[in-house]
Order: C-alpha cells, then structure tokens, then sequence
C-alpha cells in the first residue's frame, strides 16, 4: 500500500509560539514527505509494494535498512502530529511519573 502524507489535524501556526508555523511546515510538507516519497519508491521495487505500513516495518526490520527507515519516520512522524495540538497538552504530569522524575533528577544533583 503506498504511503500518504497526511493533513494535519491543525494549521501550521496552531503550535505557535512553541513551534512556528514555517517550522511545522517544514517538518511537515518537506521531512515527512520524504519519507513518504522515498519509501514509495522503495516499496515499488519490493516485495512489500502491496504491504501495510506496519508490515513493512516488521518485515524490513534487520533486512532492509532502506525501507525501515522510511517506514519507521512515516510510523512515527504519523503519531508524532497527533499526539501535539493547539494550546498543549495540560501544565502537570501523573503524580507517578511527577514523583520518579523528581526522584531521578534529585539524584543527579547531589
């Protein structure tokens, strides 16, 4: 199956001002599409042209650094613009995960 490029979720200069809309831009319309156009054109040449891009990834995986490298960044790239949006994410961490950071990085100060 070949890869495509999504929209995202929000404009590019939703993220602002912790990211910019030209760097959203850039990292969207020129990183991520390259993985997507590279790994087309790799899955093209392969037996994996008809593949899920998740099968790609598990088959290529040791193999073909080519195409799991380009499946892997769509992989992540993919959830990587989901899992940001417009105003943050919250101000405060779990109190779990809160604790063993204060934990870890009192360790490291003394």
């Amino acid at each position: 199956m070949p890869f495509v490029l999504p929209s995202l979720p929000y404009a590019y200069d939703a993220l602002a001002p912790f990211m910019s809309a030209e760097t959203l831009e850039l990292h969207h319309g020129k990183h991520h599409q390259a993985y997507v156009t590279n790994g087309n054109n790799l899955l093209e040449k392969s037996d994996w042209k008809s593949a899920s891009l998740e099968e790609v990834v598990v088959a290529s995986h040791g193999v073909n650094e080519a195409p799991f490298n380009n499946a892997g960044q769509h992989f992540n790239h993919l959830h990587f613009w989901k899992w940001m949006r417009p105003g943050g994410g919250g101000t405060s961490l779990p109190s779990k995960l809160s604790k063993k950071f204060d934990e870890d990085l009192d360790s490291q100060t003394h």
